[in-house]
């Protein structure tokens, strides 16, 4: 990194080494600026890049003065109370979530019964579905059964009427044959 603020300050400065090109030659303006500006912001990002590294510095000499000049008592007396606190808390959350578990498989054995009785109240219901059409069927067949029969007792008694009189003609034309003999 050092090195190539190095080379950075050089082109700036228009130092030009021994083994870099183009020496002895003239560059034309505009390629010395474009050079120029490059140069510059490469130099800006190396001072980021520093002062990047300057503040990650700066923190690992805080976190590391924490841990080598802190008393170990004192640290375990501040830290271990918080943990202890910490794990507590994890296995009083890990204890909800296994009573919750527990509840829900609880609660799914309940519904599996449940749904099983439907299933079982269902297949009964379809059953006396089915029966009850079988029965409307049947009923229905025997109403027509019915309606031709009494559309055929208007007819029949007729026929009968006219029967019983002839029989009854017959019966009293004897009659009468006699009363006039």
């Amino acid at each position: 990194m050092f090195r190539q603020l190095l080379r950075l300050f050089r082109k700036e400065r228009g130092d030009q080494g021994e083994n870099t090109p183009g020496f002895g030659r003239k560059a034309s303006s505009q390629n010395v600026i474009s050079q120029h500006e490059e140069c510059l912001k490469e130099l800006e990002e190396l001072k980021f890049e520093i002062q990047k590294c300057q503040f990650e510095r700066e923190e690992l000499y805080q976190i590391l003065d924490l841990y080598i000049y802190d008393e170990w008592d004192h640290r375990l007396h501040v830290e271990l109370p918080v943990l202890q606190s910490e794990h507590e808390m994890r296995m009083m959350a890990m204890q909800m979530m296994t009573n919750s578990i527990s509840d829900a498989m609880e609660r799914n054995k309940e519904l599996i019964q449940v749904k099983s009785s439907y299933r079982i109240r269902h297949s009964q219901l379809l059953r006396e579905q089915a029966q009850l059409e079988n029965n409307i069927q049947i009923l229905l067949n025997e109403k027509r059964e019915l309606l031709v029969e009494q559309t055929e007792l208007p007819a029949s008694s007729v026929e009968e009427k006219r029967l019983c009189e002839e029989a009854g003609m017959n019966i009293c034309d004897p009659r009468a044959k006699q009363e006039q003999v």
